[in-house]
């Protein structure tokens, strides 16, 4: 192992938000490191290979350094560019999205610029924090994962969720140890509570509190979720999750309501939306409408459209669409989700859209519909060969993509340009101060 420091200058930012210095002919990518920054940095070499960088000294700070308004930074895994300011994040994402745009699909665009937030904070609709119990302090907590581990740093307030949702936290806390329910220990594999999620809508008039738990004997529930209730009026149900398996994964596939509402209302162009524990529905409330809107607008709807909703989830994008065209077909894999979307169609009054359960690429290659218009909202991971290749089958005049992985949507968008031009890439910021960028992206059928 060879140690030394050197002291350069930073050139750039990786995909990771990491400066990019060059030292010796070898890249390195340092974290907390800014453009046009001069700094010493120390770097490890193991086996003539780079293991890791880190800022020692920094002599010129660049002006778009800010100092982070959370005290939990950077030690908190949530946000990771937040010692950047807002216009640069904005600029930083379309950039990323460009480069890799060029990177993975040979694609020469110009990004649209990076639609923000006005109040970069205050904007999660969904919390999920695990559970701990801090032997030192004697009591359970609740927080996020310090970066890069599994050590929970406990946050009192998260600048990045509402309000309610760190008042609803704080009063389930004092309420687990009244109750004397233990939080789940992931390496003994003993005890109940392993995380706490809660859903609210724009408005934070509503609150839905689900309990992730290895199983649901907990004593006294029925009294600790009316005892929520009384001290938080805004939350409208609380619902037992079951997951008593040794996962990453969050959520078991058991709900148990214990007491009000199994789910919560929101808003999207004037129509209402359900949400319960296990349904998708975008994370920013602030951006849905920004974000679904320019799907609609890149969609050129003409009123003789028929649309087709790939990858559905409980319908919000179809439905959203349905004023301004023909018909809409939605198709998606999950059976609760489809019927999620079924019931925001009825409560809509909604008749001429229809949801069907299925794997969406086997629904083109068989049905004899034809869509003038295509709407994908794949998961992280992206679309696959099969599916783009059904599309082309089907030759929509457009292809709607919303992602949320710039990477992904490259490798994508790869397979889609020989037989359609990708017009327009519009980045939406979903999730201010952290790496991740939502796009829409508009194909036109050459």
């Amino acid at each position: 192992m060879s140690k030394r420091i050197t002291r350069t200058t930073c050139i750039g930012l990786d995909d990771f938000s990491r400066g990019i210095v060059r030292i010796d002919n070898t890249t390195c990518f340092v974290p907390n490191l800014l453009p046009g920054e001069e700094a010493d940095i120390e770097t490890i070499f193991r086996y003539g290979k780079l293991e890791s960088a880190r800022v020692i000294k920094r002599y010129i700070t660049s002006k778009d350094r800010i100092d982070p308004p959370c005290p939990y930074y950077p030690k908190c895994g949530g946000c990771q560019i937040m010692h950047l300011s807002y216009p640069k994040q904005l600029e930083y994402k379309r950039q990323k999205v460009q480069d890799l745009l060029h990177k993975f699909a040979g694609l020469d665009l110009e990004v649209l610029p990076t639609i923000g937030l006005e109040h970069p904070t205050r904007f999660r609709n969904k919390v999920q924090k695990p559970i701990r119990y801090n032997p030192k302090k004697k009591e359970v907590e609740a927080g996020f994962y310090q970066t890069e581990t599994h050590s929970l740093i406990s946050i009192k307030d998260c600048l990045m969720e509402s309000e309610l949702s760190n008042r609803i936290t704080n009063v389930l806390l004092s309420l687990f140890k009244k109750y004397r329910y233990p939080a789940y220990d992931e390496d003994k594999e003993t005890g109940l509570i392993r995380h706490i999620l809660i859903k609210t809508n724009r408005d934070q008039s509503q609150a839905l509190v689900t309990l992730v738990v290895t199983n649901e004997m907990l004593k006294g529930r029925l009294e600790f979720a009316k005892e929520l209730i009384h001290k938080v009026k805004e939350v409208q149900g609380v619902v037992l999750n079951i997951n008593p398996r040794k996962t990453n994964v969050i959520l078991g596939e058991q709900d148990i309501r214990i007491y009000g509402h199994a789910r919560i209302s929101d808003t999207i162009f004037d129509q209402t939306f359900l949400i319960s524990t296990q349904s998708f529905y975008q994370t920013n409330s602030h951006q849905i409408e920004v974000l679904y809107g320019k799907a609609i607008e890149f969609a050129v709807l003409r009123k003789t459209d028929s649309v087709l909703d790939a990858y559905c989830g409980t319908g919000t994008i179809g439905l959203s669409c349905a004023p301004h065209c023909k018909n809409v077909i939605g198709v998606e894999i999950v059976k609760d989700a489809v019927h999620d979307a079924i019931t925001n169609a009825k409560i809509n009054k909604i008749t001429n859209a229809r949801f069907l359960k299925g794997d969406c690429t086997e629904y083109m290659l068989s049905t004899k519909e034809h869509f003038d218009v295509i709407i994908m909202d794949p998961p992280r991971r992206g679309s696959t060969k099969e599916f783009i290749s059904a599309v082309k089958e089907i030759k929509p005049r457009t292809v709607i993509y919303v992602s949320c992985d710039p990477v992904t949507l490259a490798r994508d968008l790869n397979l889609f340009k020989d037989t359609y031009d990708i017009v327009k890439v519009q980045p939406v910021d979903m999730f201010p101060n952290t790496l991740h960028v939502e796009t829409v992206v508009q194909l036109i059928r050459k």
